[in-house]
């Protein structure tokens, strides 16, 4: 399959080029970096020139769309990332739609759907718990969830007008590499609670496993919209999920049972549906 991934240059993209080639896929890449390490000659393009665009998704299979402003401090306001981020994801999906591709895998966020907060807040607020990818949006002022809530909810219409449309939104949570887990051993093994993302559940996910996602949205993903947390907690060693939700999560709906819980995310639509489970997860016991 020809597949052009954007956003190519990036710590994820890069990854996913590598990941869809050692899968057998030709594989286009773009970004408005260059980089020469990929393993194919990477395209040079702005995703805000709608008509560059076409030129990029003539003839391939699938698109990929990584490429936008990775986080909401990026950009140089908020408005301007905003806008910007529209703007490439619909110039990337329209000129996708209009040239006849039919296999579309979005970045999305998981800010998309827990309203990020720059100064942690207790009890925290999370739609469910276990949580999974169907829960709703809620942004918040957020200007980059925003914009991938637009983009989900373009890519949800196209599939209604186009019924043979096969799309992946994944809301990716924080993405580590291996570092991330020696970044933890200066506390000695034992972290302090307040080093947990807790807003977002321990969500996080390694870059490899992310792109072998990716391989497997390519291949597998059948017509419709679908829409994933693709996700890892923190394995705790000493702490049992049940007295994590009672001591941080208290307000938060539970779908199951709390004797039952033994995660804070569910990725069982992942496994069923793409026959993907992540291969690593970080580690830790804590202290207060």
């Amino acid at each position: 399959m020809k597949v052009l991934v954007t956003g190519a240059a990036g710590l994820l993209g890069s990854t996913a080029v590598r990941a869809l080639l050692r899968a057998g896929h030709e594989v286009r890449a773009t970004d408005q970096k260059y980089r020469a390490d990929l393993g194919v000659p990477l395209e040079p393009a702005d995703l805000r020139d709608e008509h560059a665009v076409y030129g990029l998704v003539r003839g391939v299979d699938a698109l990929v769309h990584l490429g936008n402003h990775p986080n909401r401090f990026a950009g140089p306001s908020p408005q301007r990332l905003l806008a910007e981020n529209v703007a490439m994801n619909a110039n990337a999906f329209t000129a996708a739609l209009d040239s006849g591709v039919r296999r579309i895998v979005f970045s999305s966020s998981i800010q998309v759907m827990i309203r990020s907060s720059l100064v942690p807040v207790e009890p925290h607020t999370l739609p469910y718990l276990p949580l999974d990818g169907d829960a709703p949006p809620d942004p918040g002022d957020n200007p980059y969830a925003l914009s991938k809530q637009f983009a989900e909810e373009m890519l949800r219409l196209a599939t209604t007008l186009h019924p043979e449309l096969a799309v992946t939104s994944l809301r990716y949570p924080m993405l580590v590499d291996s570092s991330f887990q020696r970044r933890l051993e200066p506390f000695g093994g034992r972290v302090p609670y307040k080093a947990l993302h807790l807003g977002e559940g321990t969500a996080h996910l390694f870059y490899e496993d992310a792109a072998a996602l990716v391989v497997h949205a390519v291949e597998r993903q059948g017509p419709g919209y679908h829409q994933y947390l693709p996700a890892q907690t923190f394995r705790v060693t000493n702490v049992p999920v049940a007295e994590l939700v009672r001591r941080h999560f208290a307000n938060v709906r539970l779908t199951r049972p709390l004797d039952a819980l033994d995660t804070l995310i569910d990725i069982s639509a992942l496994e069923r549906e793409l026959g993907w489970k992540p291969e690593h997860r970080l580690e830790v016991a804590l202290r207060e």
